[in-house]
């Protein structure tokens, strides 16, 4: 099951980060992190922790270099890997942009790592089996985009 690479706007990831309420020292995990976008805002923005999950080679590069770049070593990683085999119970936040398939597979996972009140948030894809707490919809370039929380 692949999903490809589409970067989630700023504006949007910025809106994830605020819905899920990340609060200063929390882990936001971020699998199918692309370049890791929403790991440097939880990570500069919201004083987090943040941890990408990526399999893609050139894009894990990317993270590391960009990370290095902006002196983030030391709260900002990158794992090198399939998110389904990342362990999520180190995660306060989770967030997705992966579709719904992905998303719907990817639950039963999280169902069994995440702790009670550890809150995922996904842009534009519910996570099916699962009934969002609150939706927000933030006008991004050229359309509209949707936001779900979910708290575990």
């Amino acid at each position: 099951m692949s999903v490809p690479y589409v970067p989630t706007p700023r504006d949007v990831a910025i809106e994830m980060l605020r819905l899920a309420d990340v609060r200063p020292g929390e882990v936001v995990v971020d699998p199918g992190a692309g370049e890791c976008g929403i790991v440097t805002l939880a990570v500069t923005m919201f004083n987090a922790i943040g941890i990408g999950i990526e399999i893609n080679p050139a894009l894990v590069r990317s993270c590391i270099e960009s990370f290095e770049r902006l002196g983030l070593r030391g709260r900002a990683y990158v794992v090198w890997g399939d998110l389904f085999d990342f362990d999520y119970s180190i995660a306060d936040v989770v967030t997705l942009y992966l579709g719904s398939d992905v998303n719907e597979r990817l639950r039963v996972k999280l169902e069994k790592e995440l702790r009670r009140g550890s809150r995922v948030v996904s842009h534009d894809f519910e996570v099916p089996g699962w009934r969002p707490v609150n939706t927000v919809v933030v006008n991004g370039p050229f359309r509209m985009h949707r936001i779900y929380l979910y708290i575990v």
